[in-house]
C-alpha cells in the first residue's frame, strides 16, 4: 500500500458547445447564398447582369444574414422558413381527436 498510482490526465476543451460557423454565418445561411449565386450564374452568366447578380447578390444576402441575425437564436432561418411553409394553426399542445365526446360526458 506504499506505492502511489500515477493518474494520467488529458486536456479538456471548454468550448464543446460551439456552433459551427463560417465567417460568422451558419452553414445553412452560407449555403443559401451560394445556391442563389449558382442559380443566377446559370441564367445570367455571360450577360451584362453577371457581376451584379452572380457576385453582388450573394454578397448582399450574406450581409443581410450577418447583420439581420445578430441576437437571434441558432437555426433561426430554418425555423422561420419552416414556419412560413407549413400551413395551418400551430398549437402549444395537441388537441385530442375526441374532445367533443369528452366534453359531452362532462356536462351530461
Amino acid at each position: 500500500m506504499g506505492k502511489a498510482i500515477e493518474v494520467h490526465t488529458s486536456e479538456v476543451h471548454r468550448n464543446l458547445d460551439a456552433k459551427f460557423k463560417i465567417g460568422g454565418l451558419e452553414a445553412l445561411d452560407l449555403l443559401l447564398a451560394l445556391i442563389f449565386g449558382a442559380v443566377m450564374n446559370l441564367f445570367f452568366g455571360g450577360t451584362a447582369l453577371e457581376i451584379p447578380l452572380v457576385i453582388g447578390g450573394p454578397v448582399l444576402i450574406i450581409a443581410i444574414f450577418y447583420f439581420g441575425k445578430k441576437g437571434k437564436p441558432e437555426n433561426f432561418m430554418a425555423h422561420l422558413i419552416r414556419f412560413y411553409l407549413e400551413p395551418g394553426f400551430f398549437s402549444a399542445g395537441k388537441e385530442s381527436k375526441n374532445i367533443n365526446k369528452m366534453r359531452l360526458k362532462i356536462y351530461e
